[in-house]
């Protein structure tokens, strides 16, 4: 998924990047930037605002989910925060803590992971707390 990057927040290794993807939303992400370590707020010399970054995203550690009838939906309520409340589908159970999802943030399935054991069905519509994360190093 291409994604153009909106603002970048530093901490340490981590970044929380708001980015805009080819459907006009803007999400909050989170990814560990381990070749680069800069204090709170500090510039990156690696990424700037307008380049166009390339990952899948995930919903990581979630903790809190059930199952749900409502439509497909997602919210991040937090300013600059990953933290997000979604509404998906399961596509696909991978194991007992991984599911692939239909969800409305993107057209392509996405990963989810679970922080305790799950035991949901293709096909169920589950609510989900977690973090919306990068999946892989981007380019």
């Amino acid at each position: 998924m291409e994604m153009v990057i909106q603002n970048i927040i530093t901490d340490g290794y981590e970044r929380f990047v708001v980015v805009n993807i080819i459907n006009n939303k803007n999400l909050i992400v989170h990814y560990i930037e381990y070749s680069e370590f800069l204090e709170d707020n500090e510039k990156t010399a690696l990424k700037n605002i307008g380049d166009i970054i390339v990952s899948d995203i995930k919903i990581d550690l979630v903790s809190n989910s059930y199952i749900t009838n409502k439509k497909l939906g997602f919210i991040q309520e937090f300013e600059n925060s990953p933290n997000i409340k979604a509404i998906i589908e399961v596509k696909e159970v991978v194991d007992e803590y991984t599911i692939y999802a239909q969800s409305s943030l993107c057209d392509e399935s996405i990963l989810i992971e679970f922080e305790n054991k799950m035991m949901y069905k293709k096909y169920d519509r589950v609510y989900i707390e977690g973090s919306l994360e990068l999946v892989d190093d981007i380019i």
